[in-house]
């Protein structure tokens, strides 16, 4: 009878302590706390619709990446014709940190190039360009702006 009284005893303890931690919280939960995750998918079902007419391309969201001294912006062309001002090869990509004010630019590499795809859009296929983070100034929840040529997506939540 005791053993029994300290299992449940022991069982509550740890149901109590998981949830003053969170450890049971939901997913539901995590949108009240703002998880970035959350927050981005928002933005993709408020603003996509516009992108997706105006230019073309499905904006799928920005990610910190190699540890975070990189973003990766990707997106999805829907329409190849509506979205080639994106691919122009002397139109610049920046990536804009609202918080700071940082300005992001593709990096260079000598023996590959700029990173960021640049070859003729097809319908249907996933693109991304890289944004160097040498600072890690931009972090996760940072919301940021990217700017190609006329193309310009504010408010992207990082994930």
């Amino acid at each position: 009878m005791m053993n029994r009284i300290r299992r449940v005893c022991a069982v509550a303890f740890i149901v109590a302590t998981l949830v003053a931690q969170g450890g049971c919280a939901s997913r539901a939960d995590a949108a009240h706390d703002g998880d970035p995750r959350d927050e981005a998918h928002a933005w993709r079902v408020r603003r996509g619709p516009f992108f997706d007419s105006t230019w073309g391309v499905e904006v799928i969201g920005v990610k910190l990446v190699s540890s975070g001294w990189m973003l990766q912006f990707k997106y999805r062309v829907t329409d190849p014709v509506k979205a080639k001002e994106l691919f122009d090869h002397g139109t610049n990509a920046y990536l804009t940190d609202e918080p700071s004010g940082a300005k992001l630019s593709v990096p260079t590499l000598d023996n590959v190039g700029a990173l960021r795809q640049m070859s003729e859009p097809e319908q249907g296929r996933t693109y991304y360009i890289v944004f160097g983070n040498a600072s890690k100034i931009v972090q996760r929840g940072n919301r940021v702006s990217i700017e190609i040529g006329r193309f310009v997506a504010d408010d992207l939540i990082v994930e």
